[in-house]
């Protein structure tokens, strides 16, 4: 970590990520990276409809785009966040739809969309008692400063 900052304590900008093509609304660290087996990653999402995982090359330090996930969403992705493992990424879009994203092998397979409901600024969710069978996981989301918990 030293070498992100001077002797000042400022940031220092060490890469562009570049490959979305419209404005990125949220960046999230996954929480279970970043030891020395397990490279850090992070997952960005835009209003190109897409989500990016990111992920750093051990041997130089840059990053490259691991993953595109997209086709899932038909607007704007507003909000990212994994799971305290790690294994699972939710994503939540302007389309009404919040997707679970599981990091199956090293790929990341759509395994649940959730319809979400927004009315007078409170969020509402939907979510299939299948899922709730399945998943066992607590998210914090923040949509238009709005905490949902999902359990």
């Amino acid at each position: 970590m030293e070498d992100l900052c001077d002797g000042n304590m400022e940031l220092k900008e060490i890469q562009t990520l570049a490959g979305h093509s419209d404005r990125v609304w949220s960046l999230s660290w996954n929480p279970a990276t970043g030891t020395s087996n397990n490279p850090p990653v992070l997952a960005s999402c835009s209003g190109d409809k897409t989500v990016r995982i990111w992920e750093q090359t051990p041997s130089n330090r840059l990053w490259h785009c691991k993953a595109v996930l997209e086709e899932t969403h038909t607007r704007t992705v507003r909000s990212c966040a994994w799971s305290p493992c790690g294994k699972l990424l939710a994503t939540a879009s302007f389309d009404a739809t919040t997707a679970i994203w599981e990091n199956i092998g090293g790929d990341f397979e759509c395994v649940s969309t959730l319809e979400v409901f927004i009315l007078k600024s409170q969020l509402l969710v939907y979510i299939p008692p299948e899922w709730c069978k399945k998943m066992l996981i607590f998210f914090l989301w923040v949509l238009n400063n709005r905490v949902m918990k999902m359990k």
